[in-house]
């Protein structure tokens, strides 16, 4: 079609997000734009992107983006005027990576039990559940007709301690007694609700193709897990055995 042409339309999709632009298409995402199309355009493949073209001429030249509106129906938007509809872009791809069912951090706890002393050092470790894709699984779904693969990857946690103190971002996975890395001391006897936060990044792979980076990341919450600080006391007791004052 170029070849009879002297100019052509060229399109672009950019995720309706704060910081995205035509020249950083994925440099965020907001889950926002997921649910406005599942919940305004049932049957749209989404996410809510704002759709912008330009003219091209076959010496080079390319005119300045147009901005076209917003839609939800993203998998109807060619690459160029009069090429088919299969138009699978790299904000595509980001947005299947925020939709991808990830692991939940789980953060196990030393001394087991759900119970720890002041002052005595408690110690963390970021585990996984059977449940949702893990760093280096491979989630595989079909966009546009095209295989899609994503690999998350493990890029740091932040672990909450829940007494309002906190460690990180680290890439440690921290560790059980007497060697692990990620330790906390509480100070007061309380009942707290330690957590982790994961932030992945990721790779994808289309139709088998080599891997490549998916730009951007995705933080994720892990869920809390009940922990008794307890104090405990010394006494001195006699001959008798019998407390001493």
């Amino acid at each position: 079609m170029k070849a009879e042409s002297t100019a052509w339309f060229e399109y672009i999709k950019v995720i309706n997000c704060p910081g995205n632009t035509v020249d950083n298409v994925a440099s965020a995402y907001c889950i926002s734009a997921d649910n406005y199309c599942q919940e305004n355009e049932p049957g749209s493949v989404g996410p809510w992107s704002r759709l912008y073209r330009r003219v091209v001429n076959g010496d080079g030249e390319v005119g300045e983006w147009q901005d076209l509106g917003l839609t939800c129906f993203t998998d109807a938007v060619p690459a160029t005027s009069g090429a088919p509809e299969d138009s699978l872009g790299i904000n595509d791809i980001v947005a299947q990576f925020h939709r991808t069912d990830f692991a939940l951090p789980q953060v196990s706890v030393e001394p087991p039990g759900g119970r720890t002393l002041v002052h005595l050092p408690t110690f963390y470790e970021l585990t996984w559940p059977d449940e949702g894709v893990e760093p280096e699984e491979v989630d595989t779904t079909s966009l546009v007709g095209r295989e899609v693969r994503i690999r998350p990857l493990f890029v740091n946690a932040t672990y909450d301690f829940g007494d309002g103190e906190s460690f990180g971002p680290v890439k440690s996975l921290g560790g059980r007694y007497p060697d692990g890395e990620v330790q906390h001391v509480y100070s007061s006897k309380a009942v707290v609700e330690p957590s982790i936060s994961v932030t992945y990044g990721g790779e994808y792979s289309v139709d088998g193709g080599d891997w490549e980076t998916i730009p951007g990341s995705i933080t994720v919450d892990g869920p809390g897990q009940s922990l008794d600080v307890l104090t405990s006391r010394n006494r001195l007791v006699g001959d008798d055995r019998a407390p001493v004052g």
